[in-house]
């Protein structure tokens, strides 16, 4: 295999690995949408495993949010007019926990801020046995060496549990 020939594989399987992906993504959603359940998928030798997200709190009015800060929690307010991330870190972790609005201890809306809830669908990731890893790193090293033809490995060759 020469040199442009294993750009344009390397470039081929990019856009197959996002396409794979994307399909992937897209069964599970769909699944999780329809069974409310995270899917965890097996196959000889590799587990794929979704996702979700968390209840979060995310600051969509930096200026506001920080105003708010500086006359509440004043020491809590860097010099460089920020709110000191350690702290904000801290402080999300209650108005997570309290829900929407995002309120602070007393009830008081935060302005700047919006809480978001939890429980979309994230991704699937994937985990390969060892010795599966060890088999598609030898075919890929085999594929780029040019002893192996550009083939996607069978279920057949990879090793069984």
């Amino acid at each position: 295999m020469n040199r442009a020939e294993k750009i344009h594989a390397l470039f081929a399987c990019d856009q197959l690995a996002r396409a794979l992906r994307r399909s992937l993504n897209a069964d599970a959603e769909r699944e999780y949408a329809d069974q409310g359940i995270v899917p965890s998928w097996k196959a000889p030798g590799i587990t794929a495993s979704g996702s979700t997200s968390k209840p979060s709190v995310a600051v969509v009015d930096e200026p506001a949010f920080l105003a708010w800060v500086a006359k509440r929690y004043p020491t809590e307010v860097e010099t460089i007019q920020r709110v000191r991330p350690a702290w904000q870190g801290q402080f999300f972790e209650g108005v997570v926990s309290r829900g929407a609005p995002a309120c602070d201890p007393q009830g008081e809306e935060i302005p700047g801020v919006e809480w978001r809830p939890g429980g979309t669908f994230g991704s699937i990731s994937l985990t390969a046995s060892r010795d599966t890893k060890a088999l598609i790193g030898q075919l890929a090293d085999e594929i780029a060496a040019g002893t192996r033809p550009l083939e996607l490995p069978t279920v057949a060759e990879v090793p069984q549990p």
